[in-house]
């Protein structure tokens, strides 16, 4: 058996501590090349993100031009027997000269053609009580001491909403109550005292004829 040195202690650490041949030969990492490839990853991350954001755009524009067109087309549908009853109205009216009867096919007409903007969300402005900015488009005022201000007298036009957005304001006139200026208040005092005055000079005829 040949004879074997044993090693020491320290000999085994500086030889554990020591680099391997292949990484003591391998040379330094470039900084700038790093940079440069990290550089690459995000440009490339970037381009196919914008792709995508692209082609998102495309089918949400798509689905949005395919929905407004089926409402579009449900809300024919729904008018087409509008249509129908104008026509039969009409074909009525030449030969009926009954001015109560083609009144009445009108009224009907009407119902039949509100009903059906209902069934898509249109609904009628109220215009019975006060004044509302958001709802109502003020095209007259007139001014009455009978009543609130901005109580609404007269509806021009009605207003419309679609499910719970106007679409077209309601067109009314108003009542305007006119505020006293101090000018109006002055007058007002003055013709107190001045009836106060006759009220007085009046008390004072009665006591003298009463006297007498």
């Amino acid at each position: 058996m040949p004879w074997r040195r044993w090693k020491t202690s320290e000999e085994d650490i500086r030889e554990e501590g020591s680099p391997e041949p292949n990484q003591a030969e391998k040379p330094p990492r470039d900084p700038h090349a790093a940079k440069d490839e990290e550089i690459a990853e995000l440009t490339d991350t970037l381009k196919r993100l914008q792709a995508e954001f692209e082609n998102f755009k495309k089918r949400n524009e798509k689905d949005w031009t395919e929905k407004v067109r089926l409402a579009s087309q449900q809300l024919m549908t729904e008018l087409l027997p509008v249509l129908d009853s104008f026509d039969k109205a009409l074909e009525d009216a030449k030969h009926n000269g009954n001015a109560a009867a083609i009144k009445k096919g009108l009224e009907g007409l009407h119902k039949q053609f509100l009903k059906a903007l209902q069934r898509d969300g249109l609904k009628e402005i109220n215009t019975k009580g006060k004044f509302d900015p958001f709802v109502h488009e003020a095209l007259m005022r007139e001014e009455r001491e009978d009543l609130e201000d901005g109580d609404i007298l007269e509806v021009f036009q009605k207003g419309y909403m679609l499910n719970s957005r106007p679409i077209r304001p309601a067109r009314v006139k108003v009542a305007w109550k006119k505020e006293e200026t101090p000018e109006d208040l002055r007058g007002k005092e003055g013709q107190d005292v001045h009836d106060n005055q006759i009220d007085g000079e009046s008390d004072e005829d009665e006591e003298a004829t009463d006297k007498r």
